[in-house]
């Protein structure tokens, strides 16, 4: 079986090691477990926009007025080289 070298620090590897420990797992097992969920999570989590619209409030946070302008008729630029 192919082996896998990492150098964590401290924190990150007791981390690793708890959670492996609660699921029930050997460090290797766990680890595994990671990478192979790792691509299999497409997208957004299920319900995250339901929990997310709407959940801003701050009164400062506004839409902002229509441009008078369409931004696709604005010329930066008068030189055609550019």
């Amino acid at each position: 079986m192919p082996q896998l070298s990492l150098y964590l620090d401290e924190p990150t590897m007791e981390m690793l090691k708890e959670r492996s420990r609660r699921s029930r797992l050997s460090l290797s097992k766990y680890a595994a477990k990671l990478i192979q969920n790792e691509g299999s999570s497409q997208g957004w989590p299920r319900g995250y926009w339901e929990r997310v619209y709407g959940s801003l409030k701050d009164p400062t946070f506004v839409v902002p007025d229509e441009v008078a302008v369409p931004l696709d008729d604005i010329q930066l630029f008068d030189d055609e080289r550019i």
